[in-house]
């Protein structure tokens, strides 16, 4: 049995592709010593074929822009409020709620994704708002699961990241949002923390734990309810990790 050689990726393709992934994995950099679980979070990406090779880093970018063109979008619409200019712009509501599609592979769960957003801005006279560009290049990449199709589409969102220049926090939770539940799994995959005094190598333990609860927390992906179980801790305990002024912030 012969195995089909795989293209390299296009280069005007690559280049924004592999330099959002290069900046999302630097904002979300693993604690000292947890590097192994933050890989393995990576590598456990869905294995879908793009035809060329490095189609998971692909995958990841891909997601890791949508995600981070969401986190914008809703940390607009908070800053805006409900009676200031973009608002009340459907189309970056929807995008702000896109989280499901997004994070998803299914055909059917992105392609409706896809519709929904399309739906708030394909009535619009030209020339449409500036803030529905990044709704549209999310539209279009959602229509895609997998194959050649898919490269194109991932570039331009990873370009608009890059163009936009989002602050670090929103990158690193844009890697939360892709890696963030396989993370957790791998953190507790031994059991949750202990209670009670903890020894040095379970204070560790925790604070591992805690910069992964933290950054999924940041990403809005998930009821505080579903991240307390995934993480194994109570919700008075996420309550006190989460906190804007907790001590161990880094």
């Amino acid at each position: 049995m012969t195995t089909r050689r795989l293209d390299e990726l296009p280069a005007e393709h690559a280049a924004p592709i592999l330099e959002l992934l290069d900046q999302v994995r630097a904002a979300a950099a693993a604690p000292e010593g947890a590097e192994d679980a933050w890989a393995a979070a990576e590598a456990g990406q869905a294995r879908i074929r793009t035809g060329h090779k490095a189609a998971r880093r692909t995958l990841s970018a891909g997601q890791c822009a949508a995600h981070a063109l969401r986190l914008t979008a809703a940390h607009g619409l908070a800053q805006a409020g409900p009676d200031r200019e973009g608002a009340s712009e459907p189309w970056t509501a929807a995008l702000a709620r896109a989280a499901g599609p997004i994070g998803s592979w299914d055909w059917d769960e992105r392609m409706q994704g896809a519709l929904d957003l399309r739906r708030t801005f394909k009535d619009l006279p030209e020339p449409l708002p500036a803030t529905v560009r990044p709704v549209r290049a999310i539209a279009a990449w959602l229509t895609h699961a997998g194959g050649a199709g898919l490269i194109a589409p991932t570039a331009r969102v990873a370009a608009l990241v890059l163009d936009d220049r989002p602050p670090a926090e929103v990158l690193a939770a844009s890697w939360y949002a892709t890696h963030g539940p396989r993370l957790l799994a791998e953190l507790t995959s031994q059991g949750g923390p202990t209670r009670g005094a903890a020894d040095a190598d379970e204070a560790r333990r925790r604070d591992v734990l805690r910069t992964a609860v933290r950054g999924v927390h940041a990403a809005r992906i998930m009821s505080k309810t579903d991240l307390a179980a995934a993480a194994g801790i109570t919700r008075r305990t996420l309550d006190a990790w989460t906190a804007p002024t907790y001590a161990g912030t880094r």
